[in-house]
């Protein structure tokens, strides 16, 4: 079983990303900026397409996606304790996509397809809300990042396979006390990165590509060149995890070199389920 997140840049239906997309035979695709999909993708694959969400709450050109070898048999509702978060949630039904997939002689597997944005969420909406149950305690504002947390701890079950995976705009690499102790600066120097992965962690969550390989290893190529950040994660469940046979990025060369998309695809190979 293969398993691919990718956020290909708006891609559209004639873009060579579909290609390369094919090339990689995935069993399952989560997708992030998702312009339109290609007829022979779209015989290939079950599909579900949703418009991602604009920072005043307008549906942008582009969206989020999940492409299954087999069928989307049913809707997963995702839903917090909170009744502020499952507005944002209703905010961003766009960004963070779900349903029950059964892959071809696989088990039903829970899947979840995430573009966390780039900005926090308005605060003008969290006026005299205590976001604090939810809100990274070392970060000021809530993010998409806790948005779907909070989602996803109020609705797995510990004997559920779930995989959630996308482009979370978030890295280990963004904190500042990783870029003190390593001795580096970047751009971005925010609070709380490793926070969200460790949050995840506690859920029962293994982030593939970073435990797999050891170390970081960067899905993102920055405007100016840089190639250091991961940001597009893949998590599955604890009990899935122990399936994973390789977790690896996309060629470079092939992506960046032919400006198919300024993120990697993560590529993950399970044991059959």
């Amino acid at each position: 079983m293969r398993i691919i997140t990718w956020n290909m840049r708006r891609a559209t239906e004639k873009s060579t990303a579909w290609k390369i997309l094919t090339d990689l035979n995935p069993d399952l695709a989560l997708l992030q900026e998702v312009s339109g999909i290609s007829s022979a993708i779209r015989e290939l694959f079950d599909v579900k397409l949703c418009n991602a969400i604009s920072k005043i709450g307008k549906p942008q050109k582009f969206g989020t996606a999940i492409l299954a070898r087999g069928k989307i048999i049913n809707e997963l509702p995702l839903s917090s304790e909170y009744d502020w978060v499952n507005r944002e949630l209703e905010f961003f039904k766009g960004n963070f996509i779900s349903c029950i997939v059964q892959l071809q002689n696989q088990e039903p597997i829970n899947v979840v397809s995430v573009y966390s944005p780039a900005w926090p969420v308005d605060k003008e909406r969290l006026k005299e809300i205590d976001v604090s149950p939810v809100k990274l305690q070392l970060n000021p504002n809530v993010w998409g990042t806790e948005i779907i947390w909070a989602a996803l701890k109020n609705t797995i079950s510990s004997d559920e396979a779930w995989i959630v995976g996308g482009d979370y705009n978030s890295s280990e690499t963004f904190d500042i006390t990783w870029q003190d102790k390593n001795k580096v600066r970047f751009g971005i120097r925010s609070h709380g990165n490793v926070e969200m992965i460790a949050r995840m962690n506690n859920l029962g969550f293994t982030e593939c590509l970073r435990e797999y390989n050891g170390k970081i290893v960067p899905t993102f190529k920055h405007s100016r060149g840089g190639i250091d950040h991961q940001i597009d994660h893949l998590f599955v469940t604890n009990g899935l995890y122990p399936r994973l046979k390789t977790c690896a990025v996309g060629n470079q060369s092939i992506i960046f070199g032919n400006s198919l998309s300024d993120h990697l695809p993560i590529i993950a190979d399970f044991k059959d389920i």
